[in-house]
């Protein structure tokens, strides 16, 4: 059924209904705690942060719910493992993992009623990110207490362990040029990091429940969908997937190339298209990048990408800036007539060929799904979400569709414009709350 958002209360305090301390999970998917997965991916884990739940209570209630009167504690720990890329090289890649901790009064009590303290895991897909000092690992170290609001929201105050891949070109391999939009190496980079996250678990004695639920928003919603496919196809004899979250994800990249690939489209952000462009020509012999863009200096138009650069400066050195650095140009501006041509008139151009090989939408996945975006995302259209939820739906799966209307989110400013940003807090508040519903078994 078609789930409408109507009361902004329940979801803009980002999870203020969540109970607080129901990690338990479902006493009756609790596993054994043996498992050899992840000795393969799992190179090594440094414990950056130690929080304790009385430190994190005051964290969340000057940052998430000032009407919290418990909270986990919060370790969070680099980890670094073994993947594969998107020509299926060895890559030593990066994430964060963030496990959460109770007090011995609260084990004390579990125990008087019956039950341990296990854990369920998010392995949530961070959005495109530009800088490499904006990958969960960086952003952990650089702060030196719990700066991740997502990490702080899924264990410090929901109690999963939380797995948040860097991703491939970020963190430990930020050297290697990100696959950006590419389905392959998406999926294993983030199955890899939930392995290796498991395999740490495991050996420190965390007793997990192996239910999985994903999550991701933008980038990270479109990863979240080719991860689940992947767990479904080659880990659900590990873990027992309970629910996907995909959050304005462009699930259909051929669907979004016939609205932004024409000379007349208005890019909102040109930096996203640009890297596209450059992350599909990199890594795709049939692709040149310069027979795609503008530019006459190719090699300058990838180094804009090498990890130093914000999406902002990226566009002030294509000369593709108004609005304090946000810009509203043609496509034209950005992309070869020829190149547009070709992809309008040509249903064999070799981009439309890449793109719907990397599509996320078109599967039949067999666990719960809940599209969540804004209506009026002017990124990633909400036809993205609305298509895909029909596909689904068609097909038989466990779909919901979750429209945010505009009203419910933050208010717009110079420095966040646009709705597609402004709306992730209360996506992920849908997301997680939805989560939590599930785990408490009010979701069958």
């Amino acid at each position: 059924m078609l789930n409408t958002i109507k009361n902004s209360s329940k979801y803009l305090g980002i999870l203020s209904v969540i109970l607080m301390l129901s990690a338990c999970g479902n006493s009756g998917n609790t596993g054994d705690n043996n498992i050899d997965t992840g000795a393969d991916q799992l190179i090594s884990a440094q414990v950056i942060d130690n929080v304790p739940p009385e430190i994190m209570l005051k964290i969340i209630k000057a940052n998430i719910d000032q009407n919290a009167t418990n909270a986990f504690g919060y370790r969070a720990v680099k980890i670094i493992y073994n993947t594969k890329g998107q020509n299926n090289e060895d890559i030593k890649a990066s994430g964060l993992l963030i496990v959460p901790s109770v007090s011995a009064e609260y084990k004390a009590y579990l125990a008087s009623i019956g039950k341990s303290f296990s854990v369920s895991m998010v392995c949530d897909n961070h959005g495109t990110i530009f800088k490499d000092d904006e990958a969960p690992t960086n952003v952990e170290v650089m702060n030196g207490l719990p700066d991740s609001k997502i990490g702080i929201v899924i264990s410090g105050y929901a109690g999963f362990a939380a797995i948040l891949p860097d991703y491939i070109g970020y963190g430990e391999s930020n050297d290697i040029a990100h696959p950006y939009i590419m389905k392959e190496a998406s999926a294993q980079a983030s199955l890899d990091m939930i392995k290796a996250s498991m395999k740490y678990m495991d050996n420190n004695d965390i007793t997990l429940n192996y239910q999985l639920y994903i999550s991701g928003y933008s980038e990270g919603g479109y990863t979240a969908m080719a991860l689940a496919e992947k767990v479904e196809n080659s880990f659900s004899d590990r873990v027992n997937l309970m629910g996907v979250a995909p959050m304005a994800g462009p699930y259909n990249v051929e669907a979004l190339g016939d609205i932004e690939i024409d000379a007349d489209h208005i890019m909102i952000y040109p930096a996203f298209l640009a890297y596209l462009s450059d992350s599909y020509s990199y890594y795709y012999d049939d692709l040149n990048l310069e027979n795609i863009v503008n530019t006459t200096d190719t090699n300058m138009f990838h180094s804009l990408f090498d990890g130093t650069k914000s999406g902002i400066e990226i566009q002030m050195s294509l000369g593709l800036t108004t609005n304090y650095g946000f810009a509203s140009y043609p496509a034209s501006t950005l992309f070869q007539e020829s190149f547009i041509n070709d992809y309008k008139n040509n249903v064999n151009s070799s981009i439309r060929v890449r793109f719907q090989e990397n599509a996320t939408d078109n599967w039949i996945p067999h666990s719960k799904f809940n599209l969540i975006q804004c209506v009026d995302d002017e990124i990633i259209p909400f036809s993205q979400s609305k298509d895909t939820y029909a596909k689904f739906l068609k097909n038989g799966v466990d779909v919901t569709l979750t429209p945010i209307p505009t009203e419910l989110i933050p208010p717009a400013s110079k420095e966040a414009p646009f709705v597609h940003a402004r709306c992730a807090s209360v996506a992920y508040g849908a997301a997680i709350t939805w989560f939590n519903a599930i785990r408490l078994g009010e979701i069958k």
